[in-house]
């Protein structure tokens, strides 16, 4: 099959090349993969300020595509994957939050399990989630790691019982997460400094502003970051008013800040990693009702596929960037 390789870390570039489809299991379920997103955690693998997978690998942890290998009832079906693979046997596995596994969740396309950069690939029998008929395999791509991420950050905001919610971030994950809560009634203030970005959204009908501070916004008891930006983070708690909640998605490195803010304000910080399947399963079926807004989606064929990161990396794309495979209508 081909595949586009992570052979050194850090590294500038992924090599597309022949290999085999490696390691899969007796009851591994073998998918033909018609696309895979690209996601800003490829973007910080391959910087080598990320996860450290064990090389050569296979990224890709936004795959979609058909099962030619497997249950009966899965053979032919257009799937995408739950991406955590936990022991089965803590706490966190047995409640459903595998990402949070005790032991170390494996993720596929990211740690221990090759991705959807390749036109073959294989899942546990734990992972597979049928796309809704009609969804197109682009937009579940879009969707397999960002929409459970944006769900799941939506989920928790509404907790809260908020009027009004401030999104740091406008890329795909922050995109979709200010769609599911436009959908759910909530009113939403998407900050994204990128016009590109910025000027999709505001033609879709979102508030949008390239920067927070007292002076340009409303007061709002809950922040989404998912900027991954320091200076974002350390701003929203500064705005942020007293019992405010800032919602963690993007991933910082931030050298020196002082907490006080925090205590003083009693401010409620909460992580957010991925999502959960039912997530998943939530996000798909709100995409599949046209329930909630998609972020633009652009397409690179699998051998230009460090064209695709160049353009991510350079701030040129607009939305979703997608390696889309042949073989699928």
């Amino acid at each position: 099959m081909k595949a586009a390789l992570l052979k050194r870390l850090p590294s500038p570039a992924l090599e597309v090349e022949a290999v085999a489809l490696a390691g899969m299991p007796h009851d591994g379920i073998e998918v033909t993969v018609e696309a895979c997103g690209i996601c800003g955690t490829d973007l910080h693998i391959l910087s080598g300020s990320s996860y450290q997978p064990t090389l050569p690998f296979v990224m890709g942890h936004e795959p979609v595509g058909r099962v030619t290998h497997g249950p009966e009832a899965l053979l032919g079906r257009r799937v995408v994957p739950s991406i955590f693979v936990g022991c089965g046997r803590c706490d966190a596995c047995r409640s459903g939050d595998e990402r949070l596994c005790h032991e170390g969740s494996l993720v596929t396309g990211v740690l221990g399990l090759w991705g959807g950069f390749a036109e073959k690939m294989w899942l546990h029998p734990s992972q597979p989630v049928v796309v809704p008929e009609g969804l197109s395999p682009l937009t579940a791509a879009a969707l397999v790691d960002a929409g459970t991420t944006a769900h799941h950050a939506a989920r928790l905001a509404l907790t809260h019982e908020p009027w009004r919610v401030v999104v740091l971030g406008g890329g795909p994950v922050g995109f979709l997460a200010a769609s599911i809560l436009k959908f759910r009634g909530t009113e939403v203030t998407v900050v994204e400094p990128n016009t590109l970005r910025r000027d999709a959204l505001a033609a879709l009908g979102y508030d949008t502003l390239n920067h927070l501070d007292r002076a340009n916004t409303r007061p709002s008891t809950i922040v989404v970051d998912c900027s991954g930006v320091p200076a974002a983070f350390v701003t929203a708690l500064d705005w942020l008013p007293p019992h405010g909640c800032c919602l963690v998605v993007g991933y910082s490195e931030i050298p020196s800040m002082d907490l006080a803010v925090v205590s003083r304000k009693e401010l409620t910080l909460r992580g957010v990693r991925s999502g959960r399947r039912d997530d998943l399963v939530a996000v798909l079926d709100l995409a599949h009702r046209q329930a909630i807004d998609i972020p633009p989606i652009a397409t690179w064929p699998l051998e230009e596929i460090n064209a695709a990161i160049s353009a991510l990396k350079s701030g040129q794309v607009a939305g979703k960037a997608v390696i889309a495979l042949t073989g699928w209508e």
